[in-house]
């Protein structure tokens, strides 16, 4: 499972585990995706996974997402991570957001973004205007999950109970990436997580990579898969050119966008067997369409 932790600070714990490398590359991917200079993106896609109708004017801040806690029995500092907390300040409107990226499904994950966002509920507790009581504000949680998990639906809850049966239902929403086309990811503005079409070929890849048929099955195969994987490729780069053309995205976008699916393949080409210079034709077909792009620009 990848998880995105946006941490910058983050201890390389055996520095030969290529895994753990990788890992580290993918956060910075996805960092530099979804804190790009322009906040319309951001701002369209927030709006439109919360339901809220949060301006342009507004401004976004990032915040610390390394939490630490010490564990008393072992007196050792344990760093959980959470993906991505944003405050939006809009007028006189606060917004508190938990994102949490994932590509694969974990059965924990609803805990684990409890303990998040609790850790960032008591950073933010105000402990002057009463002695009798606390107040928490918890960051509004969203998971993001990419690769496709039978049984999973839009809404997580857990059930926590205190003492004498009193109960409480922490409610997460989510939304499953990999049943949103170009098209749809367009219709809902939801178009800054076009990149990220590149996750809905990955299982495929891994299955190939982990097969025990012959080297010259697996060859033709990932091969074959290529040929699919260039196609949504181009099909996704348009989409980013229309994007641009229709004001949704500036040039700065555009470039970051296509930056994130040149190492996004990179990534996955290395991860799963790498059968010819595919990456190559990708950067090809990046310079094909930016020419295009730069053209009807200057027309």
């Amino acid at each position: 499972m990848i998880s995105y932790n946006f941490c910058t600070n983050l201890e390389v714990i055996k520095e030969d585990n290529e895994e753990f490398k990788t890992h580290l590359q993918m956060d910075e991917v996805m960092k530099k995706l979804f804190t790009i200079k322009n906040p319309r993106p951001i701002i369209d896609l927030l709006n439109a996974i919360y339901g809220d109708n949060i301006s342009y004017d507004a401004k976004l801040s990032y915040h610390d997402k390394e939490i630490i806690n010490k564990a008393e029995e072992s007196s050792k500092l344990i760093r959980f991570y959470a993906d991505m907390y944003i405050t939006v300040v809009d007028g006189n409107n606060i917004y508190e957001y938990a994102l949490e990226f994932q590509t694969v499904f974990d059965k924990e994950i609803a805990i684990r973004v409890f303990r998040y966002s609790f850790e960032r509920a008591v950073k933010l507790a105000d402990y002057s205007k009463s002695k009798e009581c606390i107040k928490l504000k918890m960051p509004e949680p969203y998971i993001i999950l990419i690769e496709e998990e039978e049984g999973v639906k839009d809404r997580i809850k857990l059930e926590i109970e205190f003492s004498k049966n009193v109960g409480f239902t922490y409610d997460i929403k989510v939304l499953r990436y990999w049943t949103y086309g170009l098209e749809q990811l367009y219709k809902e503005n939801m178009y800054l997580l076009y990149p990220l079409q590149i996750f809905n070929l990955r299982k495929k890849m891994k299955q190939i990579s982990n097969s025990n048929r012959t080297k010259e099955f697996k060859e033709s195969q990932m091969l074959q898969l290529y040929e699919e994987l260039k196609v949504l490729l181009e099909k996704t780069l348009k989409a980013i050119d229309k994007a641009y053309d229709d004001g949704k995205i500036d040039i700065d976008d555009y470039d970051t966008m296509n930056t994130v699916i040149e190492n996004l393949n990179s990534y996955f080409l290395n991860m799963y067997g790498k059968y010819r210079n595919f990456d190559k034709e990708v950067k090809a077909l990046n310079g094909l369409l930016r020419v295009t792009c730069e053209r009807e620009r200057a027309s």
